[in-house]
């Protein structure tokens, strides 16, 4: 998918849930719960040994369905190269690799690399990346943080992730300090409800917080 168009899904559905599982249909079926709930921008993480394969299942059964759906925990440029030539529509990284942001804008993929300061913020924008992941969101001074960087840089488009509670007040701070999108693991989608097969939780829990998110206050 042409990174435009993931940018643009981003913004439009405000959060980008995230998760692991090593068996295909369960992270089918993950995949499916957000779908029906409304979020069509999903990060699948490459977190276990057989992830890869997990992901290319993932791509083989949403191929031609509304979903846009990246690689995230991705730490350098090879790996990066494995999940693009099995389809993901985005990248995502807790840190900024320029080698996976030349790899990335040569194929016409959104590259979203995690930054924590000012300057690594500088370093990712100036090789063209458009959308930072904060990371680790919850280590770093929450909203008020945010706030303090777009005082000066008031244009960055920031996605805090890592450790978001599930809970109305904390995300609706996030969007008030001016991030354009959040990204929810284990918070989420969380890993008791995938072992119990709970897809139909994952989907409320997920409906729950796009409304939250769209509610005309966040």
């Amino acid at each position: 998918m042409d990174r435009l168009m993931v940018y643009r899904a981003i913004l439009e559905k405000r959060i980008i849930p995230l998760f692991f599982n090593p068996h295909p249909q369960t992270a089918i079926e993950v995949t499916r719960a957000c779908l029906r709930a409304g979020a069509t921008v999903i990060e699948f993480t490459h977190r276990g040994k057989n992830a890869l394969e997990v992901f290319a299942a993932l791509r083989r059964e949403f191929e031609g369905a509304e979903a846009v759906i990246g690689a995230g925990t991705i730490l350098d440029a090879s790996t990066a190269a494995l999940y693009l030539t099995r389809g993901a529509d985005f990248i995502v990284s807790p840190v900024f690799d320029p080698s996976i942001a030349t790899l990335c804008h040569r194929h016409g993929v959104a590259y979203i690399p995690g930054a924590a300061t000012p300057t690594e913020i500088v370093h990712a924008l100036s090789a063209g990346v458009e959308i930072i992941k904060l990371f680790p969101a919850d280590s770093l001074g929450g909203p008020a943080y945010v706030r303090s960087l777009r005082g000066p840089m008031p244009w960055l488009k920031l996605l805090p992730t890592g450790g978001i509670p599930l809970e109305e007040r904390a995300i609706r701070a996030w969007f008030e300090a001016g991030v354009v999108a959040i990204g929810m693991g284990g918070q989420l989608l969380r890993p008791e409800w995938m072992t119990a097969q709970a897809f139909d939780q994952i989907e409320q829990a997920v409906a729950q917080v796009l409304t939250w998110i769209h509610s005309p206050q966040a």
